[in-house]
This record gives structure tokens, C-alpha cells and sequence, in this order.
């Protein structure tokens, strides 16, 4: 079924079936699709059946645990015992989940995409972005660009500030809750390369 809703300023259409997003009646790419038309591919020599089953298993993981802070509703899934044990550890509370945004660059819409959750602990000053991966390997450069587009778009959609970026990793009995550098800078040269790339200005 496809979602519509004002994100900000804009009205976002998304069709979860084709994954494919409109922002103001315009088709724009997603987050995800940036990412892989500017850094090397990551699965590529992977079995196509694996990746389903293991995006499907990813898939449970975040509705298990979008339906425990929106609904307060209890997983049996493994996996979601040990993000508990997280939230208990890290005392993080989450504000916001599921949360769509726009991304602009050079005053034009690039690009939308969402992600899991917007969280407030007490031993971080601010507002921070975390975002649940099941991946048995995490790539960092992939992770560090998805996470600082979706503080930029966050930020440039709310006009509210993302103080720190978090990874939370689950796989199996593996359970971390991980840091990842905030760089303007970096997100920065990959959307000129993108626009570069695609020669949008021209």
C-alpha cells in the first residue's frame, strides 16, 4: 500500500513494493540507492537466495521492534532480547521510529529515506539517530554515509539538531551499541560526486 505523508515541508510518496519515493510529485532516489551508485558494492559475489532469507530475518527484527516502542508489544525473536538488553544498558529512549526525511544538496532534493529511530539517553547530551543492522559484517564507509545523510536530511527537514549517530548491532547473540563519527564533510564530498557524477548542474 502506498504511504503518503508531510515530512516537513515536503509531501513524501513512498510504494514499499518498489521502494520507490516521489518528494512534491517528483521521483527521487533513496538513500540506499545513493549509496550504492557512489561506494563499491558490498554482496556482490553473495548468493541472491541467502541475502533474501537474511532480509527477511532483518525485516522481523526491525517490525519486532517498531511494534515494542510504538505498541509495547513482546518478540519471541532472539534477537530483540538482546536490544532490550541494549536499551537497558544504554538507558536510550526512543523519541521518534520509523522516521522519513528529505535530503537536499546545492538547494535541490537529492534524495528521501527513513530510519529506525530518533533516541535521548542520559549519559549523551542531545538527540541522536540510531539504526538497526542484523548484518553479519558491518562496512563502515556505507554505515558512516547512511547515518550522517540521515542526520543532514533530519536536520535540514526538522530544522532540529542530531547530536550523535549509533549503530545497533544484532546478529545471533552478537549485541553492540556503536558509535559512529559524525563528518559533514564526508557526507558532503559523496553528494558532489553523485551530482558530479550525474551531472545535475549542467
Amino acid at each position: 500500500m502506498i504511504e503518503t505523508m508531510q515530512v516537513g515541508e515536503h509531501l513524501v510518496t513512498f510504494d514499499p513494493e518498489t521502494h520507490a519515493y516521489e518528494v512534491d510529485g517528483k521521483p527521487v532516489i533513496s538513500v540506499t540507492q545513493l549509496i550504492k551508485d557512489v561506494l563499491p558494492g558490498t554482496y556482490k559475489n553473495v548468493d541472491p537466495e541467502i541475502l533474501k532469507k537474511a532480509a527477511q530475518r532483518g525485516t522481523e527484527l526491525h517490525d519486532a521492534i517498531e511494534q515494542f516502542e510504538v505498541a509495547g508489544e513482546m518478540s519471541e525473536l532472539l534477537e530483540f532480547k538482546y536490544y532490550r538488553k541494549l536499551k537497558r544498558q544504554h538507558q536510550f529512549e526512543v523519541k521518534k521510529s520509523e522516521q522519513m526525511v528529505v535530503i537536499k544538496h546545492q538547494g535541490i532534493v537529492l534524495c528521501a529515506g527513513r530510519f529506525d529511530m530518533v533516541v535521548e539517553s542520559p549519559f549523551i547530551k542531545g538527540k541522536g539517530i540510531a539504526d538497526v543492522k542484523r548484518t553479519a559484517h558491518i562496512f563502515q564507509d556505507h554505515l558512516k554515509l547512511q547515518l550522517n545523510l540521515y542526520k543532514l536530511g533530519y536536520e535540514q527537514t526538522f530544522k532540529e539538531p542530531i547530536h550523535y549517530l549509533k549503530c545497533i548491532h544484532l546478529r545471533n547473540h552478537h549485541h553492540d551499541y556503536l558509535d559512529v563519527s559524525v563528518d559533514s564533510k564526508f557526507v558532503k564530498h559523496y553528494l558532489d560526486m553523485y551530482v558530479d557524477k550525474h551531472e545535475l548542474f549542467v
